[in-house]
Protein backbone atom coordinates (compact mmCIF):
# COMPACT_ATOMS: atom_id res chain seq x y z
CA UNK A 1 0.00 0.00 0.00
CA UNK A 2 2.91 2.13 0.84
CA UNK A 3 4.30 1.45 -3.02
CA UNK A 4 0.90 2.68 -4.31
CA UNK A 5 0.69 5.98 -1.84
CA UNK A 6 4.02 6.75 -3.48
CA UNK A 7 3.17 5.93 -6.95
CA UNK A 8 -0.28 8.24 -7.02
CA UNK A 9 1.92 11.34 -5.55
CA UNK A 10 5.41 10.66 -7.51
CA UNK A 11 4.10 12.00 -11.38
CA UNK A 12 4.03 15.02 -14.00
CA UNK A 13 3.64 17.23 -10.97
CA UNK A 14 7.61 16.56 -10.07
CA UNK A 15 8.64 15.59 -13.28
CA UNK A 16 7.33 18.30 -15.53
CA UNK A 17 5.15 20.28 -13.17
CA UNK A 18 7.94 21.61 -10.99
CA UNK A 19 9.63 23.37 -13.95
CA UNK A 20 6.42 25.66 -14.22
CA UNK A 21 6.46 26.00 -10.56
CA UNK A 22 10.07 27.24 -11.00
CA UNK A 23 9.43 30.03 -13.41
CA UNK A 24 6.68 31.19 -11.39
CA UNK A 25 8.44 31.30 -7.97
CA UNK A 26 11.76 30.93 -9.19
CA UNK A 27 14.38 29.03 -6.33
CA UNK A 28 11.59 29.71 -4.05
CA UNK A 29 9.99 27.09 -5.62
CA UNK A 30 11.04 25.14 -2.27
CA UNK A 31 9.32 27.40 -0.05
CA UNK A 32 6.25 26.48 -1.84
CA UNK A 33 6.99 22.56 -1.94
CA UNK A 34 8.01 22.97 2.21
CA UNK A 35 4.86 24.87 2.80
CA UNK A 36 2.66 22.29 1.57
CA UNK A 37 4.52 19.30 2.60
CA UNK A 38 3.72 20.55 6.22
CA UNK A 39 0.22 20.96 4.65
CA UNK A 40 0.47 17.71 3.55
CA UNK A 41 1.46 15.86 6.75
CA UNK A 42 -1.55 17.53 8.57
CA UNK A 43 -4.18 15.96 6.10
CA UNK A 44 -2.67 12.89 5.89
CA UNK A 45 -2.63 12.49 9.59
CA UNK A 46 -6.28 14.01 9.71
CA UNK A 47 -7.22 10.60 6.79
CA UNK A 48 -5.41 8.43 9.41
CA UNK A 49 -7.61 9.26 12.29
CA UNK A 50 -10.83 8.86 10.20
CA UNK A 51 -9.79 6.35 8.03
CA UNK A 52 -8.72 3.41 10.96
CA UNK A 53 -11.89 4.20 12.91
CA UNK A 54 -14.15 3.79 9.46
CA UNK A 55 -11.90 2.10 6.71
CA UNK A 56 -13.71 2.42 3.71
CA UNK A 57 -13.24 2.33 -0.22
CA UNK A 58 -15.11 5.78 -0.44
CA UNK A 59 -13.25 7.52 1.89
CA UNK A 60 -13.60 11.25 1.82
CA UNK A 61 -16.96 11.32 0.75
CA UNK A 62 -17.93 8.96 3.20
CA UNK A 63 -16.65 10.92 5.45
CA UNK A 64 -18.73 14.12 4.48
CA UNK A 65 -21.48 12.63 4.63
CA UNK A 66 -21.28 11.08 8.07
CA UNK A 67 -20.26 15.14 9.26
CA UNK A 68 -22.79 16.64 7.45
CA UNK A 69 -25.10 14.49 5.60
CA UNK A 70 -26.22 12.71 2.31
CA UNK A 71 -25.48 16.09 0.41
CA UNK A 72 -21.78 16.40 1.46
CA UNK A 73 -21.02 13.38 0.33
CA UNK A 74 -22.67 13.62 -3.08
CA UNK A 75 -20.31 16.93 -3.50
CA UNK A 76 -17.00 15.84 -2.08
CA UNK A 77 -16.97 12.57 -3.56
CA UNK A 78 -17.88 14.03 -7.24
CA UNK A 79 -15.23 16.71 -6.73
CA UNK A 80 -12.76 14.45 -5.39
CA UNK A 81 -13.80 12.19 -8.52
CA UNK A 82 -13.35 15.07 -11.13
CA UNK A 83 -9.85 15.75 -9.78
CA UNK A 84 -8.92 12.56 -11.04
CA UNK A 85 -9.52 12.48 -14.95
CA UNK A 86 -8.37 16.24 -15.00
CA UNK A 87 -4.85 14.47 -13.12
CA UNK A 88 -5.03 11.68 -15.77
CA UNK A 89 -5.37 14.16 -18.55
CA UNK A 90 -2.52 16.07 -17.23
CA UNK A 91 -0.48 12.67 -17.18
CA UNK A 92 -1.04 12.19 -20.90
CA UNK A 93 -0.29 15.36 -21.82
CA UNK A 94 3.17 15.01 -20.43
CA UNK A 95 3.88 11.42 -21.96
CA UNK A 96 2.33 12.81 -24.58
CA UNK A 97 5.37 15.83 -24.48
CA UNK A 98 8.18 12.95 -24.13
CA UNK A 99 7.21 10.78 -26.94
CA UNK A 100 6.94 13.96 -29.08
CA UNK A 101 10.24 14.97 -28.62
CA UNK A 102 11.26 11.56 -29.99
CA UNK A 103 8.62 10.95 -32.96
CA UNK A 104 7.44 14.38 -34.10
CA UNK A 105 5.18 13.44 -36.57
CA UNK A 106 2.63 12.07 -33.87
CA UNK A 107 0.79 14.78 -32.34
CA UNK A 108 0.72 15.13 -28.57
CA UNK A 109 -3.00 14.63 -28.16
CA UNK A 110 -2.81 10.91 -29.92
CA UNK A 111 -0.06 9.97 -28.33
CA UNK A 112 -1.83 10.30 -24.65
CA UNK A 113 -5.05 8.73 -25.77
CA UNK A 114 -3.27 5.81 -26.95
CA UNK A 115 -1.34 5.71 -23.80
CA UNK A 116 -4.51 5.90 -21.75
CA UNK A 117 -5.87 2.72 -24.02
CA UNK A 118 -3.16 0.60 -22.76
CA UNK A 119 -3.63 1.67 -19.09
CA UNK A 120 -7.78 1.41 -19.37
CA UNK A 121 -6.81 -2.53 -20.81
CA UNK A 122 -4.31 -2.77 -17.32
CA UNK A 123 -7.26 -1.56 -15.04
CA UNK A 124 -9.90 -3.83 -16.72
CA UNK A 125 -7.97 -7.08 -16.03
CA UNK A 126 -7.93 -7.56 -12.22
CA UNK A 127 -6.72 -5.44 -8.90
CA UNK A 128 -3.45 -7.72 -9.14
CA UNK A 129 -2.61 -6.73 -12.72
CA UNK A 130 -2.76 -3.51 -11.10
CA UNK A 131 -0.36 -3.82 -8.40
CA UNK A 132 1.86 -5.89 -9.77
CA UNK A 133 2.70 -3.12 -12.57
CA UNK A 134 2.26 -0.36 -10.29
CA UNK A 135 5.06 -2.15 -7.64
CA UNK A 136 7.35 -2.14 -10.04
CA UNK A 137 7.12 1.02 -11.58
CA UNK A 138 7.45 2.39 -8.47
CA UNK A 139 10.81 1.27 -7.29
CA UNK A 140 11.64 2.65 -10.68
CA UNK A 141 10.78 5.85 -10.05
CA UNK A 142 11.97 5.71 -6.20
CA UNK A 143 15.58 4.77 -8.19
CA UNK A 144 15.88 7.05 -10.66
CA UNK A 145 15.04 10.45 -8.35
CA UNK A 146 17.56 8.97 -5.88
CA UNK A 147 20.27 8.64 -8.63
CA UNK A 148 19.33 11.99 -9.91
CA UNK A 149 19.83 13.73 -6.48
CA UNK A 150 23.15 11.58 -5.87
CA UNK A 151 24.52 12.92 -8.98
CA UNK A 152 23.36 16.54 -8.68
CA UNK A 153 25.20 16.89 -4.92
CA UNK A 154 28.28 15.60 -5.89
CA UNK A 155 27.99 18.12 -8.73
CA UNK A 156 26.84 20.55 -6.52
CA UNK A 157 29.83 20.03 -4.46
CA UNK A 158 32.53 20.35 -7.82
CA UNK A 159 33.09 16.48 -7.58
CA UNK A 160 31.89 15.58 -11.07
CA UNK A 161 34.63 15.98 -13.65
CA UNK A 162 34.04 18.43 -16.03
CA UNK A 163 31.79 20.89 -14.02
CA UNK A 164 32.66 23.81 -10.81
CA UNK A 165 30.73 24.05 -7.75
CA UNK A 166 28.08 26.64 -8.69
CA UNK A 167 27.95 27.90 -4.78
CA UNK A 168 24.67 29.92 -4.91
CA UNK A 169 25.10 31.87 -7.92
CA UNK A 170 21.99 30.11 -9.41
CA UNK A 171 20.28 30.27 -5.92
CA UNK A 172 21.15 34.00 -5.26
CA UNK A 173 21.68 35.29 -8.42
CA UNK A 174 19.26 36.01 -11.67
CA UNK A 175 17.19 37.96 -9.55
CA UNK A 176 17.71 36.80 -5.86
CA UNK A 177 15.67 33.56 -4.24
CA UNK A 178 12.55 35.07 -4.19
CA UNK A 179 12.40 36.64 -7.70
CA UNK A 180 8.81 36.70 -8.12
CA UNK A 181 7.94 37.74 -4.29
CA UNK A 182 5.65 36.57 -2.26
CA UNK A 183 2.76 35.97 -5.17
CA UNK A 184 5.36 33.53 -7.23
CA UNK A 185 5.70 31.22 -3.61
CA UNK A 186 1.90 31.34 -3.85
CA UNK A 187 0.86 30.31 -7.07
CA UNK A 188 3.61 27.63 -7.57
CA UNK A 189 2.10 26.45 -4.46
CA UNK A 190 -1.00 25.31 -6.63
CA UNK A 191 1.07 23.38 -8.64
CA UNK A 192 2.74 21.91 -5.36
CA UNK A 193 -1.21 20.79 -4.59
CA UNK A 194 -1.56 18.85 -7.86
CA UNK A 195 1.98 16.88 -7.48
CA UNK A 196 1.39 16.29 -4.00
CA UNK A 197 -2.39 14.85 -4.63
CA UNK A 198 -2.81 10.91 -4.90
CA UNK A 199 -0.57 10.80 -1.28
CA UNK A 200 -4.36 10.10 0.12
CA UNK A 201 -4.42 6.81 -2.25
CA UNK A 202 -3.48 4.78 1.20
CA UNK A 203 -6.99 5.81 2.25
CA UNK A 204 -8.63 4.74 -0.86
CA UNK A 205 -7.17 1.84 -0.74
CA UNK A 206 -7.89 0.88 2.86
CA UNK A 207 -11.28 -0.61 2.34
CA UNK A 208 -9.53 -3.12 0.57
CA UNK A 209 -6.88 -4.12 2.48
CA UNK A 210 -7.22 -7.10 4.88
CA UNK A 211 -6.66 -5.23 7.99
CA UNK A 212 -7.04 -1.55 7.17
CA UNK A 213 -5.85 -0.14 10.42
CA UNK A 214 -2.18 -1.87 10.22
CA UNK A 215 -2.38 -0.84 6.49
CA UNK A 216 -2.83 2.94 7.01
CA UNK A 217 -0.85 3.16 10.14
CA UNK A 218 2.23 1.83 8.67
CA UNK A 219 1.73 3.41 5.09
CA UNK A 220 1.17 7.50 6.69
CA UNK A 221 4.16 6.82 8.85
CA UNK A 222 6.44 5.69 6.33
CA UNK A 223 4.93 7.64 3.06
CA UNK A 224 5.11 11.35 4.19
CA UNK A 225 9.10 11.49 5.02
CA UNK A 226 9.86 9.72 1.39
CA UNK A 227 7.83 12.13 -0.85
CA UNK A 228 9.06 14.79 1.16
CA UNK A 229 12.85 14.09 0.21
CA UNK A 230 12.13 13.17 -2.67
CA UNK A 231 10.72 16.54 -3.88
CA UNK A 232 13.13 18.89 -2.13
CA UNK A 233 16.08 17.10 -2.23
CA UNK A 234 15.30 16.89 -6.35
CA UNK A 235 14.01 20.39 -6.69
CA UNK A 236 17.09 21.55 -4.32
CA UNK A 237 19.34 20.26 -6.89
CA UNK A 238 17.83 22.01 -9.49
CA UNK A 239 17.75 25.05 -8.53
CA UNK A 240 21.05 24.72 -7.62
CA UNK A 241 22.38 23.99 -10.42
CA UNK A 242 20.57 25.91 -13.28
CA UNK A 243 19.19 29.16 -13.69
CA UNK A 244 15.45 29.40 -12.40
CA UNK A 245 14.71 31.57 -15.84
CA UNK A 246 16.62 29.18 -18.22
CA UNK A 247 13.79 27.85 -21.31
CA UNK A 248 15.25 24.19 -20.74
CA UNK A 249 13.98 24.14 -16.90
CA UNK A 250 9.96 25.03 -17.45
CA UNK A 251 10.03 22.48 -20.25
CA UNK A 252 12.08 19.45 -18.38
CA UNK A 253 13.49 20.41 -15.01
CA UNK A 254 15.59 16.78 -14.59
CA UNK A 255 16.43 16.27 -17.92
CA UNK A 256 18.07 19.88 -18.69
CA UNK A 257 20.09 19.79 -15.22
CA UNK A 258 22.11 16.53 -16.43
CA UNK A 259 21.92 18.09 -19.91
CA UNK A 260 24.21 20.67 -18.62
CA UNK A 261 25.84 18.50 -16.79
CA UNK A 262 27.08 17.58 -20.06
CA UNK A 263 25.26 13.75 -18.91
CA UNK A 264 23.61 13.89 -22.38
CA UNK A 265 23.21 10.41 -22.81
CA UNK A 266 21.81 9.91 -19.20
CA UNK A 267 19.49 12.93 -20.05
CA UNK A 268 18.06 10.48 -23.05
CA UNK A 269 17.61 7.45 -20.38
CA UNK A 270 16.06 9.66 -18.14
CA UNK A 271 13.46 10.77 -20.05
CA UNK A 272 13.02 6.98 -20.60
CA UNK A 273 12.35 6.60 -17.16
CA UNK A 274 10.09 9.57 -16.28
CA UNK A 275 8.06 8.17 -19.09
CA UNK A 276 7.60 4.93 -17.43
CA UNK A 277 6.73 6.74 -13.86
CA UNK A 278 4.18 8.97 -15.73
CA UNK A 279 2.89 5.81 -16.97
CA UNK A 280 2.54 4.98 -13.39
CA UNK A 281 1.17 7.14 -11.82
CA UNK A 282 -1.73 6.96 -14.99
CA UNK A 283 -2.55 3.62 -13.68
CA UNK A 284 -2.45 5.15 -10.17
CA UNK A 285 -5.14 7.62 -11.19
CA UNK A 286 -7.65 4.99 -13.58
CA UNK A 287 -7.47 2.78 -10.29
CA UNK A 288 -8.77 5.57 -8.08
CA UNK A 289 -10.96 7.37 -10.14
CA UNK A 290 -12.88 3.95 -10.62
CA UNK A 291 -13.24 2.95 -6.89
CA UNK A 292 -14.10 6.85 -5.95
CA UNK A 293 -16.87 6.44 -8.69
CA UNK A 294 -17.76 2.49 -7.67
CA UNK A 295 -18.35 4.08 -3.83
CA UNK A 296 -21.05 6.81 -4.81
CA UNK A 297 -22.77 4.55 -7.44
CA UNK A 298 -22.84 2.11 -3.90
CA UNK A 299 -24.39 4.88 -2.38
CA UNK A 300 -26.76 6.22 -4.97
CA UNK A 301 -24.99 9.35 -5.58
CA UNK A 302 -24.02 8.05 -9.42
CA UNK A 303 -25.98 5.78 -11.40
CA UNK A 304 -26.21 2.17 -10.61
CA UNK A 305 -24.46 1.06 -13.99
CA UNK A 306 -21.39 2.85 -12.84
CA UNK A 307 -21.50 0.37 -9.55
CA UNK A 308 -21.78 -2.87 -11.48
CA UNK A 309 -18.52 -4.80 -11.44
CA UNK A 310 -16.92 -7.15 -14.10
CA UNK A 311 -16.38 -11.02 -13.66
CA UNK A 312 -12.78 -10.35 -12.52
CA UNK A 313 -14.24 -8.22 -9.82
CA UNK A 314 -12.95 -4.48 -11.32
CA UNK A 315 -15.95 -1.72 -11.69
CA UNK A 316 -15.33 -1.97 -15.81
CA UNK A 317 -18.04 1.16 -16.20
CA UNK A 318 -16.66 3.49 -13.49
CA UNK A 319 -13.24 2.83 -15.55
CA UNK A 320 -14.69 3.56 -18.80
CA UNK A 321 -16.10 6.76 -17.41
CA UNK A 322 -13.39 7.99 -15.83
CA UNK A 323 -10.93 7.65 -19.25
CA UNK A 324 -13.97 9.01 -21.62
CA UNK A 325 -13.93 12.38 -19.07
CA UNK A 326 -9.74 12.33 -19.55
CA UNK A 327 -9.73 11.80 -23.00
CA UNK A 328 -12.28 15.45 -23.60
CA UNK A 329 -9.57 16.97 -21.28
CA UNK A 330 -6.61 15.97 -23.16
CA UNK A 331 -8.04 17.27 -26.27
CA UNK A 332 -7.46 20.78 -24.86
CA UNK A 333 -3.89 20.25 -25.99
CA UNK A 334 -5.15 19.73 -29.42
CA UNK A 335 -6.69 23.52 -29.59
CA UNK A 336 -4.30 25.01 -27.42
CA UNK A 337 -1.04 23.25 -27.52
CA UNK A 338 1.03 25.69 -25.21
CA UNK A 339 -1.23 26.54 -22.35
CA UNK A 340 -3.33 23.56 -21.90
CA UNK A 341 -0.94 21.58 -19.79
CA UNK A 342 -0.78 25.01 -17.19
CA UNK A 343 -4.14 25.67 -17.36
CA UNK A 344 -5.42 22.27 -16.44
CA UNK A 345 -2.57 21.68 -13.98
CA UNK A 346 -4.14 24.86 -12.25
CA UNK A 347 -7.44 23.81 -11.95
CA UNK A 348 -6.74 20.16 -10.80
CA UNK A 349 -4.57 22.18 -8.30
CA UNK A 350 -7.47 24.46 -6.84
CA UNK A 351 -9.73 21.40 -6.90
CA UNK A 352 -7.13 19.37 -4.83
CA UNK A 353 -6.83 22.51 -2.42
CA UNK A 354 -10.93 22.56 -1.63
CA UNK A 355 -10.91 18.60 -1.02
CA UNK A 356 -8.22 19.33 1.57
CA UNK A 357 -10.34 22.19 3.09
CA UNK A 358 -13.44 19.45 3.29
CA UNK A 359 -11.33 17.19 4.72
CA UNK A 360 -9.79 19.66 7.83
CA UNK A 361 -13.79 20.94 8.24
CA UNK A 362 -14.61 16.80 8.36
CA UNK A 363 -11.85 15.58 10.72
CA UNK A 364 -13.03 18.77 13.23
CA UNK A 365 -16.27 17.35 13.43
CA UNK A 366 -16.04 13.78 13.28
CA UNK A 367 -13.06 14.20 15.78
CA UNK A 368 -14.85 16.11 18.30
CA UNK A 369 -18.25 13.65 17.84
CA UNK A 370 -15.84 10.62 18.58
CA UNK A 371 -14.06 11.99 21.70
CA UNK A 372 -17.39 12.87 23.01
CA UNK A 373 -18.47 9.42 22.39
CA UNK A 374 -15.30 8.68 24.31
CA UNK A 375 -13.88 7.07 21.17
CA UNK A 376 -10.50 7.56 21.48
CA UNK A 377 -7.94 7.98 18.08
CA UNK A 378 -5.80 4.37 17.16
CA UNK A 379 -2.42 4.83 18.61
CA UNK A 380 -0.20 6.63 16.38
CA UNK A 381 -3.22 8.19 14.42
CA UNK A 382 -5.17 11.02 15.81
CA UNK A 383 -4.44 14.44 15.24
CA UNK A 384 -1.62 16.29 17.20
CA UNK A 385 -3.05 18.64 19.41
CA UNK A 386 -6.77 18.38 18.69
CA UNK A 387 -8.67 20.70 18.19
CA UNK A 388 -6.47 23.42 18.00
CA UNK A 389 -3.97 22.29 15.37
CA UNK A 390 -6.95 21.28 13.36
CA UNK A 391 -8.67 25.07 13.79
CA UNK A 392 -4.94 26.34 12.99
CA UNK A 393 -4.88 24.71 9.87
CA UNK A 394 -8.13 25.33 8.82
CA UNK A 395 -7.93 29.12 8.88
CA UNK A 396 -4.10 28.90 7.71
CA UNK A 397 -6.26 27.61 4.66
CA UNK A 398 -8.37 29.77 4.07
CA UNK A 399 -6.15 32.71 4.36
CA UNK A 400 -4.27 31.36 1.37
CA UNK A 401 -7.73 31.14 -0.62
CA UNK A 402 -8.08 34.20 -0.07
CA UNK A 403 -4.64 35.17 -1.35
CA UNK A 404 -5.13 32.92 -3.95
CA UNK A 405 -8.20 34.25 -5.57
CA UNK A 406 -5.88 37.85 -4.80
CA UNK A 407 -3.15 37.03 -7.28
CA UNK A 408 -4.19 37.08 -10.96
CA UNK A 409 -1.61 34.17 -12.07
CA UNK A 410 -3.99 31.72 -9.79
CA UNK A 411 -7.38 33.64 -9.61
CA UNK A 412 -9.27 32.13 -12.71
CA UNK A 413 -8.36 28.69 -11.72
CA UNK A 414 -9.10 28.78 -8.52
CA UNK A 415 -12.62 30.81 -9.45
CA UNK A 416 -13.36 27.83 -11.82
CA UNK A 417 -12.34 25.28 -8.75
CA UNK A 418 -14.90 26.96 -6.46
CA UNK A 419 -17.23 27.51 -9.15
CA UNK A 420 -17.46 23.55 -9.70
CA UNK A 421 -18.30 22.80 -6.20
CA UNK A 422 -20.74 25.02 -6.19
CA UNK A 423 -22.59 23.51 -8.41
CA UNK A 424 -21.77 20.52 -7.18
CA UNK A 425 -23.21 21.30 -3.74
CA UNK A 426 -26.52 22.98 -5.78
CA UNK A 427 -26.70 19.52 -7.11
CA UNK A 428 -26.14 17.38 -4.15
CA UNK A 429 -28.49 19.46 -2.60
CA UNK A 430 -31.34 18.84 -4.81
CA UNK A 431 -30.50 15.62 -5.07
CA UNK A 432 -30.52 14.61 -1.39
CA UNK A 433 -34.02 16.23 -1.19
CA UNK A 434 -35.26 13.83 -4.13
CA UNK A 435 -33.39 10.78 -2.45
CA UNK A 436 -35.01 11.02 0.94
CA UNK A 437 -33.33 8.44 3.37
CA UNK A 438 -32.99 7.57 6.48
CA UNK A 439 -29.26 9.22 7.43
CA UNK A 440 -27.05 6.04 7.21
CA UNK A 441 -25.92 5.12 10.50
CA UNK A 442 -22.30 5.78 11.55
CA UNK A 443 -20.68 2.26 12.65
CA UNK A 444 -16.77 2.91 13.36
CA UNK A 445 -14.30 0.40 11.99
CA UNK A 446 -16.61 -0.79 9.36
CA UNK A 447 -16.22 -3.91 7.56
CA UNK A 448 -14.25 -3.28 4.12
CA UNK A 449 -15.88 -3.60 0.94
CA UNK A 450 -15.45 -7.44 -0.70
CA UNK A 451 -17.20 -6.82 -3.78
CA UNK A 452 -14.83 -5.20 -5.32
CA UNK A 453 -10.86 -6.35 -5.58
Amino acid sequence: MTMISIGGAVGAGLFVGSGVGIQQAGPAILISYALTSALVILIMRMLAEMSVARPDTGAFAVYARLAFGRWAGFATGWMYWIGWPLGLAIEGIATGTILHSWIPAAPVWLIGILLMGVITAVNLTSVRAYAEVEYWAVWLKIGVIALFIAVGLIAIGGLLPGTSAPGTSNLLGHGGFLPQGIGGVVTASVGAMFAFSGSEIVTIAAGEAADPAKAIRRSTRSILWRICLFYLGSLTVVVMLLPWNSTAVGQSPFAATLQHLGLDNASTLLNVVILAALISTMNSQVYVSSRIMYSLARDSAAPRILGRVSRTGTPRNAILLAVSLSVILLLLQFFHPTTAFSRLLGIAGSAVYLIWLTIVVTQLVLGRRDRLAGRVPAPGTGVWLFPVLSWATLVAMLGLLCVMLALPASRTDTLGAIALMAVLVAVSVIWARAHQAPQQTETVVAEPDTALT
